[in-house]
């Protein structure tokens, strides 16, 4: 099987034995999650609210170009951080192209090369292998009275594939787009659609209504160029009509069609929230 095939990570239509047993494994890791307070290590008898409303499951697949070890890791998380295309670099804050937040979707689940990515089976002197294990080497087992090595060359550094996904998509999605960096933010502007789709090139094995969501809330980071700066103003609505923007304790009923197409909140919008649109209309 090619690197290009495993790296899908099973779209929910692929039948391969690969994909089933990684649906397989992040069913129990979900399951797990659902019953432990992972916080504190501590066993509950069941989820909370919290994780329940924004709770989902992240799948990050890496394939070794050396080696071609796929490596997979689940983990549960609350937000999802969407990096922002290279295009829309903060070297050009005044540039006229608007990015949308499918196209930050879209570069988030697409498989990324990383040229000094760590393999730990090609990392791998050698295999000893001595009866007794008496220095406590953590490789050590006993075949007779033999010492076996493997001899292989070190790679310090290896390339490989990654490509992360979603599964297990939350009644309500947080969505954080990656503005700031370590020495200022990124004012390019970000057209954020009233509904969000989330694919199977995005979502890993749910229905396709779980990954339909409409937009409730919003806010944005104004007056300021790091992120321990300026302030924040939100915008939300209860009834899916109605939006208001609180802006410290000023709370101003808004069209919110005219502010998603403002200049000012594309270049400061820096959360979302999402609701199934399932569960919205229940």
């Amino acid at each position: 099987m090619t690197c290009d095939v495993q790296m899908l990570l099973s779209d929910g239509t692929e039948q391969q034995a690969y994909g089933r047993l990684l649906q397989s494994l992040s069913q129990v890791e979900w399951r797990l999650f659902l019953l432990s307070d992972h916080p504190r290590g501590r066993v509950s008898h069941g989820s909370s609210v919290i994780d329940e409303l924004f709770a989902f499951q992240m799948l990050t697949g890496r394939i070794c170009d050396t080696c071609h070890q796929l490596s997979v890791s689940t983990q549960p998380s609350y937000i999802l951080t969407l990096p922002l295309p290279a295009t829309s670099s903060s070297q050009h804050p005044q540039t006229t192209h608007v990015v949308n937040v499918d196209e930050c979707l879209r570069q988030f689940s697409a498989t990324e090369r990383l040229d000094t990515a760590h393999c730990d089976r090609c990392a791998r002197n050698r295999i000893i292998v001595n009866k007794g294990c008496d220095d406590g080497r953590r490789n050590c087992m006993e075949v007779g009275n033999s010492e076996i090595f493997r001899k292989t060359t070190h790679v310090a550094r290896a390339s490989c594939q990654r490509r992360s996904m979603l599964r297990y998509c939350p009644p309500y999605l947080v969505i954080q787009l990656m503005r700031f960096d370590a020495h200022s933010k990124r004012t390019c502007r970000v057209a954020v659609p009233r509904r969000l789709l989330l694919g199977n090139d995005v979502v890993m094995g749910d229905d396709d209504d779980a990954g339909d969501y409409e937009l409730v809330a919003l806010c944005c980071h104004v007056d300021g160029h790091v992120i321990s700066g300026g302030h924040y103003v939100a915008c939300a609505t209860a009834d899916r009509v109605t939006w208001y923007e609180f802006d410290d304790v000023t709370v101003t009923r808004v069209n919110i069609d005219a502010q998603l197409q403002s200049e000012r909140l594309q270049r400061n919008v820096y959360l979302l929230f999402y609701r199934q649109r399932v569960i919205a209309t229940l």
